[in-house]
């Protein structure tokens, strides 16, 4: 049984990590979007199923890192920013 300071924490966490997940999947479906890019496309060229796509711009999961790396690619983006929504400094 969790103690009330270990709840608490996770409950902090797990509403950190939906944000940042809601963030990944807005940048996500923006670049989808400008770039005409179908999600089914996207999981054809990923080898991935369209729900495993869909699941990404929705937010309800994060693409593993070598799907951002190709689909940073795929959409003319920095991986960086695709996956942290800031700019690297020069």
């Amino acid at each position: 049984m969790m103690n009330q300071d270990t709840a608490s924490g996770h409950l902090e966490r797990s509403i950190k990590n939906d944000r940042l997940r809601r963030a990944l999947a807005a940048r996500l479906d923006r670049a989808f979007k400008r770039n005409g890019l179908s999600s089914a496309r996207a999981a054809t060229a990923l080898g991935v199923s369209k729900y495993h796509v869909d699941y990404w711009r929705h937010g309800i999961t994060v693409p593993p890192l070598n799907a951002c790396t190709r689909l940073a690619a795929e959409l003319n983006l920095d991986v960086h920013w695709l996956c942290t929504g800031q700019t690297r400094d020069a």
